[in-house]
């Protein structure tokens, strides 16, 4: 192909290329930018992000061409109509708008929404400055023009404001340190629960409708989101979410947190915080009417002069911005939010919150969680169940993430969960969308073996390989253990220092408790004496290796909600390190010694997980934290079965640990990645009044007190 040939290739197909890609983009933004909340997969993540970032600067770099290249194209070549040009500038104009899944990608860059309001400003300057050129001389698509224009500077502007107000620090300007839900509001919550007390306050299913369960996490996130922004939680909110969560069952508490966590991440990723006001609805059914009007209009216009490629695809814009319209609309309608606002209404009120209150009624069952049999090894003795929601009613991954230490020396994969009588096809998808990932660790292979082979030395394996990271469901028996422990802690919450005790936690508190029959003081050593990076390592090493020389499952499943926890634990220093930054900075430094020292025995290599546990075992004295985990194993066989349960117990304590102690802003940055155990626990641990500030919260009232006693002593 000849130069000239490809020239005239991009005269006659730049501009059509770049307007049939913005809408592609559009689409594919508002179809699979809801999946950020409910699917963690790196190749998601990098799709989305890519098509963000390709959505703006097509639509800026194709107004930038169409006011560059007015006329200017050879005679030879097909040239777009000038009105047209014109028309899908306005659409272009309407497409930086973004669809409604989707403000920002990422919630560190404060400056995000400056640079979207210069970009959109430039725009819509390019625009006026093309139908300035173009309308004087071509005017036939003058009206239709002007409309799609209007409707695009609406969304512009639409998205600008969402992203100003959905930044972190936008939110802590605007949030009222003093606002509180009115006690009859919260008290209302409790009183929905006392008819069901009997049964509901030591139960392990969920009994609540899903639209009573929104209406109280509204409540709830109205006042927990104080918590992204460093401020006050008040003692009368804070007690009233205590006798809540002391009612409600174990599987409702989640249910309730994980619409928090919903609320969170619409105000903070999505156009949440703009679409749900009453001027919002005015300006959209403007939008939307323009582009009825100008669909209209175009198709009783003569079209005889428009190139039927041209016109083809302005229908294709015209019916592609109903459509993402439409879904918007419809996307909007099943929120939780509407659902919030409409059911706390008085369906008798009118017939339309009547009408409303029968839907939500009726769907409800559909969005009650499900749960369905899952095996974690293939002759456990204990029965799981996972959580099974339906995909469309995910609000989060519903997944725990795991990787194992020993495992990656020796550069396997941890082991997984599986759903009983998983069918053909559910593995074949599987399979299909590991494919991606597959390829990538395929890669990184080959790089390592011409590293070796290059370097003639012992190459270890890459700590953040995805090879070595799995995926397991959300256990349901797991949950209901961890909600219990901290449940049972939180019921002697009487002072300051006793939530203290608790926030500080991370192990110590457990083995102090005195379970019965059992002396753990000999264990504090390994809790106290250490960094908590340290102790996860440790407890790490323990857990696996009794994991492995005791195969047989014993109990009622401590044993495997510790290596669920330990695993994932691990996998929260490894590849969430921006999250676990603030309680373990220096645990990739420590692995590394650990790896060194494992792989430096030749005769650790090439043999089974359950060969290297027992060879660790027998070991002769090893160095640094690889020896301590031994020792810390050996020790705790002279606890017998009950090892199991000191184990779990410590686990959920360091799993607190960190959930309180990072800031909730990191907790938030994960919730469109799929979603984290941790940022539940960290709800959970709020809910409980588990979250200990000397002036904060349930202990407000205190401070004020202090307050009007100086004030009377200076009197």
């Amino acid at each position: 192909m000849s130069l000239s040939s490809i020239w005239d290739l991009w005269n006659n197909w730049n501009i059509r290329s770049f307007v049939i890609l913005s809408l592609s983009l559009q689409i594919f933004l508002i179809l699979f930018a809801p999946l950020r909340k409910k699917i963690a997969n790196r190749l998601l993540d990098f799709l989305l992000w890519l098509s963000y970032l390709m959505a703006d600067w097509v639509a800026t770099f194709g107004v930038g061409l169409i006011s560059h290249n007015r006329g200017n194209s050879p005679t030879h070549a097909v040239e777009v109509d000038g009105a047209l040009k014109a028309f899908w500038a306005s659409f272009l104009l309407l497409h930086l708008g973004g669809p409604d899944t989707i403000t920002a990608f990422s919630l560190e860059d404060s400056f995000l929404w400056r640079r979207h309001l210069l970009n959109f400003v430039f725009q819509v300057c390019a625009a006026i400055y093309v139908f300035v050129h173009i309308f004087p001389n071509n005017n036939s698509l003058v009206v239709p023009t002007i409309l799609i224009f209007f409707a695009g500077v609406i969304k512009g502007a639409e998205r600008t404001l969402a992203l100003y107000l959905s930044s972190l620090a936008s939110l802590k300007e605007r949030m009222d340190p003093q606002w509180q839900a009115p006690r009859y509001q919260l008290e209302e919550s409790v009183k929905e629960l006392e008819n069901k007390w009997n049964k509901y306050s030591d139960g392990k299913e969920a009994y609540l409708a899903e639209h009573l369960l929104v209406r109280h996490a509204y409540k709830f996130f109205r006042i927990n989101k104080v918590f992204l922004g460093d401020l006050i939680f008040t003692s009368v909110q804070c007690e009233m979410s205590r006798i809540y969560f002391h009612k409600v069952s174990a599987v409702d508490a989640l249910r309730v947190i994980s619409i928090e966590l919903q609320f969170m991440y619409e105000k903070l990723y999505t156009k949440a915080p703009v679409i749900r006001s009453k001027w919002s609805y005015i300006f959209r059914f403007i939008s939307f009417t323009n582009i009825v009007v100008a669909l209209v209009m175009f198709n009783h216009l003569k079209k005889h002069p428009l190139h039927k490629l041209d016109v083809k695809i302005t229908d294709s814009l015209l019916f592609g911005g109903i459509v993402l319209d439409v879904i918007a609309l419809f996307m909007l309608i099943s929120s939780d939010w509407i659902v919030a606002r409409i059911m706390g209404r008085n369906p008798r009120s009118s017939t339309l919150n009547s009408i409303f209150h029968m839907v939500l009624s009726t769907v409800d069952h559909l969005r009650k969680p499900r749960f369905t049999p899952c095996e974690a090894e293939p002759n456990a003795s204990v029965a799981y169940e996972m959580l099974d929601t339906p995909f469309i009613f995910e609000r989060w991954s519903e997944s725990i993430s795991a990787c194992n230490l020993l495992s990656i020396s020796l550069k396997e994969g941890p082991r997984k969960i599986y759903k009983r009588n998983r069918g053909w096809g559910i593995i074949a998808l599987s399979k299909i969308c590991s494919f991606p990932l597959k390829i990538i660790n395929l890669i990184l292979l080959v790089e390592e073996a011409i590293a070796k082979a290059c370097a003639h030395d012992k190459i270890y394996p890459r700590l953040l390989n995805t090879k070595f990271m799995s995926k397991n469901p959300f256990i349901k028996e797991l949950w209901v253990f961890i909600f219990d422990e901290v449940k049972r802690k939180s019921k002697k919450l009487d002072n300051l220092e006793e939530v203290r005790e608790i926030f500080e936690a991370r192990g110590d508190m457990f083995l102090k408790s005195g379970l019965e029959g059992i002396n753990c003081n000999n264990l504090l050593v390994y809790v106290t004496e250490l960094n908590y990076d340290d102790g996860i390592i440790i407890w790490h090493i323990a857990t696996e290796i009794w994991y492995n020389k005791e195969k047989q499952a014993v109990g009622d499943g401590k044993r495997e909600f510790s290596k669920i926890l330990s695993d994932y634990m691990l996998y929260l220093m490894l590849h969430q390190f921006n999250v676990m930054s603030a309680v373990a900075s220096f645990a990739h430094i420590t692995l590394w010694d650990i790896l060194d020292e494992i792989l430096s025995d030749p005769e650790t290599h090439n043999i089974s997980l359950e060969m290297l546990c027992m060879r660790l075992w027998e070991a002769k004295p090893l160095k640094h934290s690889l020896g301590v985990g031994i020792r810390l194993a050996q020790q705790m066989g002279s606890l017998g079965e009950r090892k199991w349960e000191v184990m779990s117990g410590v686990w959920v304590e360091m799993l607190s640990y960190a959930a309180v102690h990072i800031k909730g802003e990191a907790h938030v940055q994960v919730l469109s990645k799929g979603g984290e155990l941790l940022a539940f626990v960290w709800l959970l641990m709020v809910h409980f009044g588990c979250f200990y500030k000397a002036e904060w919260g349930r202990h407000w009232g205190e401070r004020d007190e202090i307050f009007e006693k100086l004030l009377q002593d200076a009197e």
